[in-house]
């Protein structure tokens, strides 16, 4: 019996196939090469983590990062072969510490976007706190981009699907439509935005029944993350400066105490320089079916 011939491959960052330092530039063989590329699961060679099987050829794979890069993204698809790909979604994608950017990929759960693709979407991403939010032309609101290496103490809270509430539901026509940040061991919650002349008030700044709606928003938003459905009993505001039109803003909200079926809370709104530019005290009563 002819025993399988073995050879070893390294997949690099920039998605190359090498062999014994090479680049394998033929591109029908990287196609298959990688529609037969997966896990090995052989007791062999654990420094080579995937196992491409050619017919009677055992090609163990070393990646210098993932097993999927994508080198361009056309029509909608990434690409990472010749005419293999999958189909792009802001949705599936997520940020590593150091800020590269990865796709949910059919090996190795995610894979890498080479610069330049990452380059080519970047314009629709921006900061959103120690996180990334992705909005494009055809997005109603931004998605925020969860990281590759979890932390595990921060939840996002996503505008939600049949909620018709002014500042946090996807189905009101003239919403907000705010994401936010709660971190479950401190009790904060925390969103990012740039509000739009649809916001004004008659000098040019923001309304201030906005900017009221903002720090009373941000509290209900420490409540649900705590699991707490607790309308507003009492809110109490201060202007310290003017409210930009245009300019990013950033939201924190935390609990207090409670007594009872009562919820204390304080908010702030900031602007991009970490200016305070309003605070509130908020008494939440527990709703009671």
């Amino acid at each position: 019996m002819t025993m399988a011939r073995e050879y070893f491959y390294t997949i690099d960052r920039q998605g190359n196939v090498l062999h014994e330092g090479t680049i394998i530039d033929d591109a029908d063989f990287i196609d298959y090469f990688f529609k037969q590329l997966g896990p090995n699961t052989t007791s062999k060679y654990s420094q080579f983590p995937y196992l491409s099987q050619c017919n009677r050829e055992k090609n163990y794979v070393h990646v210098i990062d993932c097993p999927i890069v994508f080198h361009h993204l056309s029509n909608g698809n990434l690409f990472y072969g010749k005419s293999l790909s999958v189909e792009f979604s802001r949705e599936k994608l997520r940020f590593s510490n150091v800020g590269i950017l990865y796709h949910e990929a059919p090996i190795g759960n995610f894979g890498r976007l080479i610069p330049q693709v990452a380059m080519e979407i970047s314009r629709y991403i921006q900061p959103f706190g120690i996180y990334y939010s992705y909005q494009d032309s055809t997005s109603k609101y931004p998605w925020i981009i969860e990281p590759i290496e979890a932390h595990p103490e921060i939840k996002i809270l996503r505008p939600r699907a049949g909620n018709n509430c002014a500042g946090c539901g996807q189905d009101n026509p003239n919403g907000l439509y705010l994401s936010f940040l709660f971190n479950t061991h401190n009790s904060t919650a925390d969103s990012w935005l740039v509000p739009d002349s649809g916001l004004e008030g008659s000098l040019g700044i923001m309304h201030g029944g906005y900017v009221s709606l903002l720090l009373d928003e941000v509290m209900g938003k420490v409540l649900s993350g705590m699991g707490i459905k607790a309308p507003t009993g009492n809110l109490n505001v201060r202007f310290r400066k003017p409210t930009p039109i245009g300019k990013v803003l950033h939201l924190h909200g935390k609990f207090i105490e409670n007594n009872g079926r009562k919820y204390f809370l304080k908010s702030a709104l900031y602007d991009e320089n970490s200016l305070l530019l309003a605070e509130a005290e908020g008494l939440f009563i527990k709703y009671v079916s």
